[in-house]
């Protein structure tokens, strides 16, 4: 896919009223006069993922470099969207952040900053945006001095009544996290939300499919041209009932907009778990996907030997992604990491051997166990063991 351009926006400030009494914002502000395009051929300021509102994401700064997270908000000066965005780094590092506002005359205002003037493992900020577009989350570690890994999520502010839905991110509808396809004979319908209202350009989405959790494995499956505010997209028939797909807007023929809305394909309203798709990690780790219900925003997933008929190991799912539901069926990714040894360092009796028979499923509301499906456990990643892996039917 195009990378988004915005380098070339980034290196005009304007000031605030109270850049001389803030000295993060001050700070901020000076940043472009640092930029260091030359050190190593390549550009400082580094395009990073769409920042959609209620989604965390999961990104990494190197040493003397910012990450940008476009973020799109339709504010207005009488109803403004309070945001709070929220940074924390991995592993005892530092991260700072600066949200630039819309470009207006080949300016973008500094909003709001943190960890400029000071060294800070988290960060966060309270924005009230008071114009619309395309503003930019800028990230990177204090001083720039290290490499810096970090969890980023900008949220709708407590009882920020005009936050949310079409006030927020290009799309209004699916949100991250979404079911999608569901009753309509595979057809994915899309709405864009009021950034866009006004445009004087088109707007295609660009439909990317892969399997589930697989984002490496995306692949480009059909394209759309919006009307109005509506675009709509057919699913191929090779798309298979828990795949993921992410939506992902440009201008027609032109720079991206919204690197990917990632939902999930549920053409029929059922839960079921994609056994040919299990991710095996080390350590007897391994992680299912599927679509499964929800109550009160929660699910308690399991694991489970069928020929020992023990519990080898459980994730309890909550429905926090901005396209989720609290009741009803919902997308899930459930990674079991059984321990290995007890307290005291005695092996666990319940992990999971290869060629065993395994099943995934929930609890209900009475705490019963419901099977989704079953599978032959191979997690052989060296590939010198003799089991085979992947669906196997249930006893």
């Amino acid at each position: 896919m195009t990378t988004l351009r915005l380098l070339p926006l980034l290196l005009l400030f304007a000031c605030t009223d109270d850049a001389e009494l803030d000295p993060e914002l001050e700070l901020a502000e000076s940043d472009a006069l640092t930029v260091d395009t030359k050190a190593d051929g390549a550009p400082a300021w580094n395009d990073a993922p769409t920042l959609h509102v209620g989604a965390s994401v999961f990104d990494g700064a190197r040493a003397n470099g910012r990450r940008i997270h476009p973020l799109w908000v339709a504010g207005t000066a009488t109803s403004p969207v309070t945001i709070d965005v929220v940074a924390s780094a991995h592993d005892g590092g530092s991260v700072r952040i600066a949200v630039l506002g819309p470009l207006v005359n080949g300016v973008r205002p500094v909003l709001g900053a943190d960890g400029y003037a000071s060294r800070k493992g988290a960060v966060s900020l309270r924005i009230p945006v008071k114009k619309t577009g395309q503003h930019l989350v800028v990230v990177g570690s204090y001083n720039l001095a290290t490499e810096t890994f970090y969890d980023l999520v900008a949220r709708c502010a407590p009882n920020a009544t005009t936050c949310g839905g079409a006030r927020v991110d290009v799309l209004a509808a699916p949100k991250a996290g979404a079911l999608v396809g569901t009753g309509t004979n595979r057809l994915v319908r899309a709405t864009l939300g009021q950034v866009l209202t006004g445009r004087s350009f088109d707007v295609q989405l660009e439909l990317w499919a892969s399997p589930p959790a697989q984002p490496w494995n995306a692949t480009k499956i059909a394209t759309s041209v919006a009307s109005a505010n509506q675009v709509n997209v057919i699913v191929p028939s090779a798309v298979k009932a828990g795949d993921d797909l992410k939506l992902v807007i440009r201008k027609a023929g032109g720079p991206i907009l919204d690197t990917g809305v990632v939902t999930r394909f549920a053409p029929v309203a059922k839960a079921f778990a994609r056994t040919d798709s299990i991710l095996y990690g080390d350590l007897a780790s391994l992680e299912i996907s599927g679509v499964v219900g929800y109550t009160e925003g929660a699910a308690a997933m399991v694991l489970r030997s069928e020929d020992r008929y023990v519990e080898i190991a459980e994730h309890l799912l909550r429905a926090d992604m901005p396209g989720a539901v609290g009741n009803g069926f919902g997308a899930f990714d459930a990674t079991f990491a059984p321990e290995l040894v007890d307290a005291q360092g005695t092996l666990n009796p319940n992990l999971p051997k290869n060629g065993e028979l395994l099943s995934v499923g929930s609890l209900d509301g009475n705490g019963d166990y419901r099977r989704l499906a079953c599978f032959e456990y191979c997690n052989d990643l060296a590939g010198t063991g003799t089991c085979t892996g992947g669906p196997r039917a249930c006893p």
